[in-house]
């Protein structure tokens, strides 16, 4: 009876310790160092506050942390659920070395769409950049190839005021304070 009780404080301190993230890490990983150098197609650029740019292609990107989230997604709210892989935007933070005090985050589209917004608005919503829509890669056909994914869930009850965060064909995602 004792061991039951010490099992499942335990299991339930661990459970405490997950911190509710909206996404499961598939593969860990990282860069050693700047960004690589891209040998193939250039899916994203990466530009710093200091104006220092980085071009990705695929292979780069996935050297990060891969993690997978499964979730409703606009514009297709009504439709079930898809799951997405790709790299959380906080680790290329970090990769980069930036300071998230003052940050601000652009997103741009191909087709010239922007927007701002201040990372300390999103950091609590685990941005994740997707390439990967369930088990297929992303088209320019189906959003892709690199869109942002955010757990829709979280932004209830007011997902409206979340819409204009769901960049799909990111091209350039730019840090400025």
């Amino acid at each position: 009876m004792r061991y039951g009780t010490l099992l499942l404080l335990l299991a339930l301190l661990l459970g405490g310790c997950k911190g509710g993230a909206s996404y499961t890490v598939v593969r860990s990983g990282g860069w050693d160092g700047p960004p690589p150098a891209p040998r193939g197609e250039v899916l994203l650029t990466l530009i710093t506050p200091d104006g220092r740019s980085y071009d990705l292609d695929r292979a780069g990107i996935e050297q990060l942390t891969w993690v997978r989230r499964t979730t409703r997604h606009h514009p297709h709210e009504t439709d079930p659920p898809s799951t997405f892989e790709g790299v959380l935007l906080d680790q290329i933070i970090r990769e980069l070395d930036l300071d998230t005090q003052g940050l601000v985050v652009r997103f741009v589209a191909l087709d010239d769409y922007r927007i701002d917004r201040p990372w300390a608005e999103l950091a609590p919503l685990e941005p994740i950049l997707a390439l990967v829509q369930d088990g297929r890669p992303l088209t320019l056909e189906n959003y892709g190839p690199v869109r942002v994914i955010f757990p829709y869930d979280r932004l209830k009850p007011d997902p409206t005021r979340y819409n204009a965060l769901w960049v799909w064909q990111v091209r350039v995602v730019e840090f400025h304070y």
